[in-house]
């Protein structure tokens, strides 16, 4: 008896199409993305999830993909890597927030040329931007907020069948507006501890009038930074139930893309 699985070229067309999807999803997740992660693994847990959810996710309806034209595969596949883009763009975004706003508060405390190499990027970054942009991934991880990146995952199969990406005008503008939210949030993160740099500058400000013989800039930026370490020390609490909430809304935020993407 033959205990080896029949496999046929359908078969082989719909596990090509999960492995696009996913594979998509995995090279720009926020964790994954890194530069430091080699391909290889990335491209191994590309294959496991395509594995885990072949059985699960309903076959392409119509005929087999690769009995299809090339130009219709072309557009298929490029669909479905779309789908897996913008899930992991709409997860970076949250910590494209976290990172600027660690960038306004380094130019505040008179890091702005104090850079190190992102790993994800390989370019040079404040190094407060580098910090919190850690410290986000970190908690991250710890709040379990990959899964919820995985559950979407799954629920996209639901929301969108294969082949079933079918966007409506709404798509580019809700991106626009969420591309503007970035910044909103970076000055929210970074609101508290700007303030209190702004009032610090105007109180050095108002010695450096009062005390015309004292070096204010030679006093001021090492005050500047230990004011910033305290600040940023005392505001952790507020950070992480911030991002928190903003992970939290992710989750949310990326349910509702994928329901545009598969409405029109």
């Amino acid at each position: 008896m033959n205990f080896l699985p029949v496999i046929t070229v359908a078969a082989i067309g719909h596990f090509f199409l999960l492995l696009t999807r996913i594979s998509s999803l995995v090279f720009f997740f926020p964790v994954m993305n890194n530069l430091a992660v080699p391909k290889t693994l990335k491209a191994a847990f590309s294959l496991l999830l395509a594995l885990l959810f072949f059985n699960i996710v309903p076959e392409l309806s119509g005929p087999p993909l690769f009995s299809r034209g090339l130009l219709e595969i072309t557009l298929i596949l490029l669909r479905e890597m779309v789908i897996g883009m913008l899930v992991g763009l709409l997860a970076n975004m949250v910590f494209a927030a976290v990172q600027t706003a660690g960038q306004m508060i380094g130019f505040q405390m008179s890091f702005a040329v104090a850079n190190v190499v992102d790993p994800i990027t390989s370019l040079q970054v404040p190094l407060i931007a580098q910090f919190y942009y850690m410290l986000a991934m970190l908690f991250f991880l710890t709040l379990g907020a990959h899964r919820w990146i995985f559950r979407a995952l799954g629920e996209s199969f639901n929301l969108i069948p294969l082949a079933g990406f079918r966007p409506d005008e709404s798509l580019p503008v809700l991106m626009l507006r969420y591309s503007e939210a970035i910044f909103s949030t970076a000055v929210k993160l970074a609101a508290p501890l700007m303030a209190a740099l702004l009032l610090s500058d105007v109180s050095l400000g108002v010695v450096a009038r009062t005390a015309p013989q004292m070096n204010i800039f030679i006093v001021g930026m090492p005050l500047k930074i230990l004011l910033g370490m305290l600040l940023m020390s005392f505001s952790f609490p507020y950070l992480v139930n911030i991002l928190g909430t903003l992970f939290r809304l992710l989750f949310n935020d990326i349910m509702f893309l994928l329901k545009v993407s598969g409405s029109g």
